[in-house]
């Protein structure tokens, strides 16, 4: 009992932590921040009001290679590659949206990122793979880490977020959703609300 006690405090304090450097980031950056946040005992209920998102589906390659391949895309998209000719700003969270199969990840995934709150009208993408929508209000229940994973480790961080929100009788959306914030692992695991 007392190992789980103390498994589950290192968590918390790891989450907290992981947590700070999130907003940090995105009051530095400028990034779409939650308008509510409700701390469960190891992952966290994120509300966020509407916002324009950009996205690509890539499938047939392992995820890595997926948000590559898709991020071009979308780079693309926010440089002149769009309807009105025109940079269009984005930021971070770069994310992609999959689902899992008997506890693997499966190779078709939706690669997205955000486009800056203050672009009201963003312009169509050129590109017909790239669809441009916007984000109702919406809540995520999410996971914080601060350190570079492989793909079996997502692997195992996605499954376990799951396992603790079907065990607290959550409900959400079955695909999972990895937001990256920088290339040094910070980033945010989670599964949208019903």
């Amino acid at each position: 009992m007392l190992r789980l006690f103390l498994t589950v405090s290192v968590l918390f304090w790891h989450q907290l932590a992981a947590l700070d450097e999130v907003n940090n980031f995105c009051h530095q950056k400028h990034c779409i921040e939650p308008t509510e946040v409700i701390q469960h005992k190891n992952y966290e209920e994120r509300k966020y009001q509407p916002f324009h998102w950009i996205y690509t589906t890539v499938a047939g390659m392992d995820m890595n290679r997926a948000i590559e391949t898709g991020l071009k895309k979308l780079f693309s998209y926010s440089h002149f590659s769009n309807a009105a000719g025109t940079v269009v700003p984005i930021s971070a969270p770069w994310g992609v949206i999959g689902q899992l199969a008997n506890g693997k990840i499966q190779q078709a995934f939706r690669v997205s990122i955000v486009i800056v709150p203050e672009v009201i009208s963003p312009p169509e993408p050129t590109d017909k793979t790239i669809k441009l929508k916007k984000e109702p209000t919406s809540s995520y229940y999410a996971r914080t880490f601060d350190k570079k994973v492989d793909e079996q480790q997502y692997e195992e961080l996605v499954n376990k977020l799951q396992q603790d929100l079907q065990q607290d009788n959550r409900q959400f959306d079955p695909r999972f959703i990895i937001a990256f914030y920088n290339t040094r692992g910070l980033m945010q695991i989670g599964f949208r609300k019903k």
